[in-house]
């Protein structure tokens, strides 16, 4: 019985951070970069800035929570002795770190946002912060999917 309940704590810790990751990949992000790209009102371009730093913060968020609940359980497992894969605890604490990581850049893309409103929004800086996010989303979802498919 317990072994079910804490594979199904996994189960929808990981259904969170890959299907969060997918839909604010897929349908999110699009959306809003097509509105930014569209609109020459500054004001309007710094909103749908924030907007969009604000979405991912709360999946970020979330998705932090659901991977610091996987780490609880990769630990109750091994203390009680029911698994022994140590690569998964490693995936489990390197998608944690990416998150913190994440929320870190993300932290910085709203102050530089809230510092310098519109001009910042195609600055350089803001671009290069962008990207890096980008590749830690990537990042994750890469290791949410490995912890999916491959058994324990």
């Amino acid at each position: 019985m317990f072994t079910i309940l804490l594979q199904a704590i996994e189960n929808v810790a990981l259904a969170l951070i890959v299907g969060g990751a997918i839909v604010m990949a897929a349908a999110v992000r699009p959306f809003l970069s097509e509105k930014l790209a569209l609109s020459s009102d500054a004001g309007l371009v710094a909103t749908l800035e924030e907007i969009s730093i604000n979405s991912w913060n709360r999946y970020n968020r979330l998705a932090l929570a659901s991977a610091a609940a996987l780490t609880v359980v990769d630990i109750i497992r091994f203390l009680t002795q029911l698994s022994a894969a140590y690569w998964h605890l490693g995936l489990t604490l390197l998608m944690l770190t990416a998150l913190t990581g994440k929320l870190a850049v993300d932290k910085q893309l709203k102050l530089r946002l809230n510092t310098h409103a519109a001009a910042a929004v195609n600055s350089e800086e803001q671009n290069r912060g962008h990207r890096q996010v980008e590749r830690l989303t990537k990042l994750i979802l890469v290791i949410a999917l490995l912890l999916v498919i491959l058994p324990q």
